[in-house]
């Protein structure tokens, strides 16, 4: 690399080098046929001005007449025609001109060029002569003054001489020193020096040759003594790789034996000790929870003293996968030893979260293991003790979470428990519930109740609001806000939106075809079901199945749900929209909205959340929030609606504010179906 550095540096040195003499040399010819040129003109220049001085004096002096004889003999008409004479035996290389501006012979008038050489000289008074060259050409010239002996002929009329008096009526009035005309040279480029330029091209061209077979026999030798130099470095980095790569890889051996568990591959104690330390000093600086799972299998030490330690062993791999697969990337699954594994869990809400995981992995193992032809079941007893509530303290955790694995196995084993007994009725409780779930939407236990949406002006309803209820066999009718989270984190969700939307479509089907407009149905889109890849494609086969009209429907989405992830949110909701489907956003106000993302939103109405309505009028605040909310829609052009609406005044002055349309208690609560048709009957006979 250094020899082609220095190489190139040459090279370009050698360049500049050549280059500045070839400048030198190019410029040194120029320079040798300006100087023989110029002094060849001004030789010509004073020759011409000798000849015609001595001619004006002989005119003057002797006192000769000008007449038509000796008018041939001023200077005027002998110089044009010398140098006409002279110009055709130099084959019209040298051409000598005087012109004036203002000639008393039309041949003698100054062409264009002459012209602007003498407004040259006007304007610059100190100048004697000028040399220009110009395409093949050089000019020379030189202007000339207006002396006392010219004055003769060419001053005041009055005052010269009788006969050019008489014979000349123009060409008159000049002053002494004023510029009369102007010599004009015009000496062609040389066929001398045409071939002394040829000469140096070929030189040049030569030169240029020379260098570059110079520069190119340098860089074989150097690209040459390269490859060698390449050669030994490529050997020399090969056995270097190969020793580095022996060293990486006994490094990593030892690294493997010491922070992970040779049978399983998974962290052992050394290293699940220093992720517990880790992920406890990340909770306490960004104040979130943590809780470690402590597992141990059931009735494995009858596997192993009955099929031996080979099949053992190759269960408690399969065991490693099974439990890998329940993870998150960011869970930290360890084994201690034995049939003893271990959980660090992070970045969950609420503690009630971890039995969720808790059921994902007793149910992964209700499924029969294959071992060697052996069908395997197996359970595990787990136990868990939480950060900060248990202790914040690593070896306290880890201890506190066996007790608990210890108390689940003296209750029957295959069970979880926490080392807080509070905590465990309320896991024990979640997942009670959600069985009870599943159970309840694989035998419809769910009913819907539709709360009227009314226009203020008219009292009439426009629409209406479908609300999902759990029909309980033995606590009987269940709200959605003690079930629906759980169908969230579940995915119970998904399903149990479905069943409402095909539900809710048929019904408002029935009632337009009794004849009854119950409006437009809205249904609640969980964000669960809108991140479903196949939610759109379900909405549209439904739809046409059901020959529903998406006129009549309206999906409201919390503005929370929305802004956890806008871009996606918006590209789904632009194909729900795209299908003629209305998109409403509820709870308005409550969370964090960007009004660059919602006036993006395919947002057809506003619903503004009931916590604003039941404020006014005392609340001044809610007040200002609510006429700000409804300026905005009106700005944004969009529909609104008010929910929550409990009394004649709240109604009254949403009405005052410019909110016609509204839902709530002071009109109708949640109502089933035959309540419904009640009203809607009522509607239909007032028209």
């Amino acid at each position: 690399m250094n020899k082609m550095k220095i190489f190139t540096l040459f090279a370009l040195l050698l360049f500049i080098f050549i280059g500045f003499r070839t400048y030198e040399q190019y410029h040194d010819l120029k320079n040798t046929e300006q100087f023989i040129v110029l002094n060849e003109s001004k030789s010509l220049s004073e020759f011409v001005s000798a000849f015609r001085q001595t001619y004006q004096d002989a005119f003057i002096t002797n006192h000769i007449p000008i007449d038509d004889k000796t008018i041939n003999l001023l200077p005027v008409k002998t110089i044009t025609e010398i140098s006409k004479r002279f110009s055709e035996v130099m084959n019209e290389d040298i051409i000598i001109r005087t012109v004036s501006d203002r000639p008393r012979n039309s041949k003698n008038m100054a062409n264009n060029f002459e012209l602007a050489e003498m407004k040259y000289f006007k304007n610059n008074h100190t100048l004697l002569d000028n040399f220009t060259e110009k395409e093949d050409a050089y000019y020379y010239t030189k202007p000339m003054y207006i002396k006392e002996s010219c004055l003769k002929c060419h001053g005041k009329r009055e005052d010269t001489l009788p006969s050019v008096r008489k014979r000349y009526t123009k060409a008159y009035d000049y002053k002494l020193g004023d510029i009369r005309g102007l010599l004009n040279i015009k000496i062609k480029k040389r066929a001398l020096f045409n071939s002394l330029y040829k000469d140096f091209l070929e030189n040049l061209v030569g030169t240029i040759f020379l260098y570059i077979l110079f520069l190119f026999i340098i860089y074989i030798f150097i690209q040459k003594m390269r490859q060698k130099e390449e050669e030994y470095t490529h050997q020399l980095e090969t056995d270097i790789e190969e020793k580095t790569y022996e060293i990486e890889k006994q490094k990593k051996v030892l690294q493997t034996q010491a922070y992970y568990d040779g049978l399983t591959g998974l962290p052992n104690r050394l290293l699940f000790n220093d992720r517990l330390e880790h992920a406890l000093t990340h909770a306490k600086r960004h104040n979130k929870q943590l809780a470690l799972f402590f597992i141990d299998l059931d009735h494995f030490k009858y596997i192993n003293d009955t099929l031996g330690h080979q099949v053992g062993d190759k269960l408690l791999i399969k065991i490693a996968e099974i439990l890998k697969v329940q993870l998150r990337e960011v869970d930290t699954l360890s084994r201690l030893g034995g049939d003893e594994f271990t959980i660090i869990m992070e970045g969950f809400q609420n503690p009630e979260d971890t039995s969720i995981l808790a059921e994902k992995l007793h149910n992964s193992f209700k499924e029969a293991i294959i071992i060697d032809s052996h069908s395997l079941y197996t359970s595990c007893s787990i136990g868990i003790s939480l950060y900060p509530q248990d202790s914040q303290d690593a070896d306290t955790l880890l201890n506190y979470a066996d007790a608990a694995m210890y108390k689940a196995k003296e209750e029957g084993r295959n069970n979880t428990q926490y080392y807080s007994s509070g905590i465990t009725e309320i896991a024990h409780e979640r997942i009670e519930m959600q069985n009870n779930l599943r159970y309840a939407v694989k035998n419809n236990e769910f009913i819907i109740h539709y709360q009227p949406q009314i226009d203020i002006k008219s009292n009439k309803v426009i629409g209406m609001e479908a609300l999902v209820r759990w029909n309980h066999p033995k606590k009987g009718l269940i709200y959605p806000k003690e079930f629906i989270n759980i169908a969230e984190d579940t995915g119970i969700i998904i399903e149990l939106d479905t069943w409402v939307m095909k539900t809710g479509m048929k019904q408002i089907i029935d009632w337009y075809k009794k004849g009854l407009h119950p409006g437009i149905l809205s249904l609640n889109l969980s964000m669960r079901q809108l991140r479903n890849d196949d939610y759109v494609n379900v909405l549209y086969q439904t739809m046409h199945e059901l020959k529903f009209n998406p006129k009549w429907l309206e999906l409201e989405i919390t503005e929370s749900q929305v802004m956890q992830k806008p871009k996606e949110s918006i590209i789904k909701l632009q194909q729900i929209s795209q299908m003629g489907i209305k998109i409403s956003i509820d709870d308005f106000g409550t969370g964090y909205s960007s009004l660059e993302y919602l006036k993006r939103l395919p947002v057809n109405k506003i619903k503004i959340d009931k916590s604003f309505i039941q404020g006014i009028p005392q609340d001044k605040e809610d007040v200002a929030i609510v006429k700000a909310i409804i300026a905005l829609s009106k700005s944004l052009e969009l529909n609104f609606i008010a929910e929550g609406v409990e009394t004649e005044e709240q109604r009254d002055l949403l009405f005052e504010y410019g909110c016609e349309t509204i839902q709530g208690f002071y009109y109708y609560k949640p109502l089933s179906p035959d309540e419904i048709v009640k009203i809607l009957l009522k509607d239909k006979n007032v028209n």
